[in-house]
């Protein structure tokens, strides 16, 4: 018994370095990196001046980091926050691109390739989520934000993304 114990720790003790020695490692997106990104996103809508958001930062899996609403936002716009940031990281896409693919680039069905997509529970098909991804291309995980315009919360993703992105490496 304790022969096996023994191995059993070694192995657990050797499984993190196989998979560095293989470059199967890969970084992971922390509570400090999306606070700044709900920082930026917030500090964008009030540069911009558009209506109050929700951002919600998820992991690759889909899982919650961090998420935020600012006050007099949309209540309900959260849940929706989370779902897009949650499509964009299991998806590896942004929401914009799962609109594309469920109603078409006019938004009228024709050349729609996942007409259906747009009914899945859950999967977000219009703008709003992108995928964090790290400087080699990895995604990471994902960022949603709902409260404004589909352009405006899209817009204030990218300033959340590119608020942390020099160190996502």
């Amino acid at each position: 018994m304790s022969k096996r114990l023994l191995v059993a720790t070694a192995l657990v003790a050797w499984l993190p370095t196989l998979s560095a020695a293989e470059g199967l490692a890969k970084p992971v997106l922390g509570y400090e990196a999306a606070g700044r990104m709900i920082a930026a996103c917030f500090a964008a809508q009030a540069a911009a001046g558009h209506a109050k958001v929700n951002v919600v930062v998820v992991d690759d899996g889909g899982r919650l980091i961090a998420a935020a609403r600012q006050d007099g936002a949309c209540k309900a716009c959260t849940d929706i926050a989370e779902n897009k940031a949650t499509t964009s990281a299991l998806y590896a896409a942004p929401t914009r691109a799962m609109a594309d693919l469920s109603f078409g680039l006019k938004r009228d069905g024709v050349g729609a390739g996942l007409p259906g997509a747009a009914f899945v529970p859950g999967l977000v098909a219009f703008a709003g989520g992108l995928p964090v991804k790290s400087a080699s291309g990895d995604v990471i995980g994902g960022i949603g934000v709902s409260g404004a315009s589909e352009d405006q919360d899209e817009s204030c993703a990218q300033v959340g993304l590119d608020a942390v992105a020099k160190s996502l490496d």
